[in-house]
């Protein structure tokens, strides 16, 4: 028995991702030591834009600087800004491994302006190096410490695509799950409740998060089946085959790499007001594009909905199905192949973009529009998007847990 876990390669892929989990939980305790330990970091920025809140998606810490605080933040962000550019054709010249060091030096440019932004309201140790001692000095080198950090974790990521099992997104569910038990955790200890008023908030809590799992399950899940048929193939199992489309295409990916785009500009402006602090532009833009303002509510719709609309047209390129079915001789009854079929999916695919462009926006920015002003309340409203993502995450991981069992089952045959 020993010896087949030995050599399963589910059991080496899942005792990987419990090695790299242990490393990311290790790193994000370890504090950066030019920074006092008692430094209330973001505790302004925190309360007005509650950027702790949306860096969990991101696998980052920002109540505290730590060598992960930065997450996979800056890496998200520079994927979204170079799909941006490769829509427009540009870069499409270079070769794998300009692309490659190219979005290395995009990841570091926005890891460099978070690290600064989040640096600016710090408490610095004093550093002494080569007889040279200066809080600027200090502030550079927790800029690297972190910047550094984040490239570790995207090395981790990428290590656990290759020998692992769910990838990047491991290091995000291992970060939500554990800011879930913290910020539950902070709920019960600050508000007090007599024995039966606790039962009563436990019921109605997993109540609800167990309705909102099913929710969640059920239309990460659901699909539209187009029914296919293949030339010259004429059984009972042609029946069976179809072209399925998701309700919702993009999935949970609006939801993370809306937080994420959502954190630059409050950094941003914050970056911009330690050179002028005086200017009352940048000031109410820092106050007015969080997640507890009304004008920051409206830009996180706005970009849930791009977003959303990108991602299902990412996943599902009308081109791509079309060619690949008619290479193969399957085909869309009363539809020809070709162009027709390109059409034909497309127009199903809009239609279901759109649907999952406005149930995103339902789950993520709804709840939002009901606590603007409170921003107490933000983590409540943000959790719904949050199990959504954990969620789909897991049913991912549980995908790829069956296609190895599958394997597994099929390899003396090959």
């Amino acid at each position: 028995m020993f010896t087949k876990l030995k050599s399963s390669k589910l059991v080496q892929r899942i005792l990987w991702t419990l090695l790299i989990m242990f490393i990311y939980m290790l790193g994000r305790s370890i504090p950066v030591t030019t920074v006092a330990m008692d430094t209330g970091v973001l505790a302004v920025m925190k309360t007005q834009t509650l950027l702790n809140n949306m860096a969990v998606v991101t696998g980052g810490q920002l109540s505290e600087i730590t060598l992960f605080s930065l997450g996979i933040g800056p890496w998200m962000t520079g994927m979204i800004i170079w799909r941006f550019f490769t829509v427009f054709g540009m870069f499409k010249n270079l070769t794998t491994s300009q692309l490659n060091r190219n979005r290395m030096i995009l990841t570091f440019l926005i890891a460099l302006i978070q690290a600064f932004g989040l640096t600016a309201g710090a408490t610095f140790t004093a550093v002494d190096i080569f007889g040279m001692t200066s809080p600027v000095l200090a502030r550079i080198l927790t800029m690297i410490f972190m910047i550094t950090g984040s490239y570790v974790l995207v090395w981790l990521g990428n290590m656990n695509s290759v020998k692992g099992l769910g990838g990047m997104m491991i290091i995000i569910i291992v970060n939500m799950i554990l800011s879930f038990f913290n910020n539950l955790g902070q709920y019960f200890s600050d508000n007090s409740f007599t024995g039966v008023e606790l039962l009563v908030q436990i019921a109605i809590f997993a109540t609800c998060l167990i309705l909102l799992m099913m929710v969640t399950v059920v239309t990460y899940r659901a699909e539209y089946r187009i029914p296919v048929r293949r030339l010259g193939v004429s059984n009972h199992l042609t029946k069976d085959t179809y072209l399925p489309i998701r309700v919702m295409p993009a999935g949970g990916m609006p939801f993370m790499y809306g937080m994420t785009l959502m954190m630059l500009p409050p950094i941003i402006f914050s970056s911009l007001l330690s050179f002028f602090p005086e200017n009352q532009i940048l000031t109410y833009l820092s106050l007015n594009t969080g997640l507890s303002t009304l004008p920051g509510v409206l830009i996180y719709a706005v970009i849930l909905y791009f977003l959303a609309i990108g991602f299902a047209y990412y996943n599902y390129d009308s081109y791509d199905i079309a060619k690949n079915m008619r290479n193969t001789g399957d085909y869309i009854e009363h539809v020809k192949p070709g162009k027709p079929t390109q059409k034909f999916i497309q127009a199903k695919i809009n239609i279901f973009a759109q649907i999952g462009a406005v149930f995103v926006i339902l789950m993520g920015a709804g709840p939002l529009f009901f606590i603007v002003g409170q921003s107490g309340k933000t983590s409540i409203a943000l959790l719904i998007s949050n199990v959504f993502i954990v969620i789909s995450l897991m049913l991912t991981i549980i995908e790829q847990v069956n296609t190895l069992l599958n394997w597994r089952r099929y390899k003396n045959l090959l």
